[in-house]
């Protein structure tokens, strides 16, 4: 007879997969990606899920080195969240289309407005990596996404959070994603 550790592993699995499958669905964009998928539900994690880069070396050994790796740990994780992850950490650079926009909306930031970004983070969030790896892995992928994936709350909210031409361009990433 099975324990309820192993029923739970069963139960969490399932829905793991049908939130993959879900967001496929919502998105055709991740139909056709090779993405190891893992739902691993703990309501003691903070993160509401991981991406594992394949060029990434530091992962759980159940991700395969050199595939991209989701990891979802918090159970109000959407698929837009899904989505937004992929987007953000790889698509951006492994999609063409994705990679011109992310270009685009890099190059219409204001250097010191991303300098006091980070400097909340390192007061209130607990940030202690320099500026630049912040930035590459944290601060530019989580403004990239805060509009275009719903992420920053209500889109009137969320827009206070840009320019005119950086909402332009992140509309446009919508579009290509089909993003409501």
């Amino acid at each position: 007879m099975a324990d309820d550790k192993e029923v739970m592993d069963v139960l969490a699995n399932q829905k793991g997969s049908e939130l993959f499958e879900q967001a496929k669905k919502d998105y055709p964009y991740l139909a056709d990606k090779d993405i190891t998928f893992k739902y691993s539900p703990n309501p003691n994690d903070e993160r509401m899920l991981e991406f594992y880069h394949p060029e990434e070396t530091k992962r759980p050994e159940y991700i395969p080195a050199g595939k991209v790796g989701i990891e979802v740990f918090n159970p109000k994780t959407s698929t837009l969240d899904i989505l937004g992850d992929y987007v953000s950490h790889y698509g951006k650079q492994a999609d063409p289309n994705l990679k011109s926009l992310y270009e685009q909306f890099e190059q219409s930031l204001d250097p010191q407005a991303m300098m006091n970004r980070y400097t909340f983070h390192t007061s209130n969030l607990g940030e202690n990596r320099p500026y630049e790896k912040w930035y590459e892995m944290t601060g530019l992928p989580e403004l990239f996404r805060g509009y275009t994936f719903k992420q920053f709350g209500p889109e009137e909210e969320a827009k206070s959070y840009y320019t005119p031409q950086q909402l332009e361009i992140l509309d446009k990433v919508r579009s290509y994603l089909n993003v409501k």
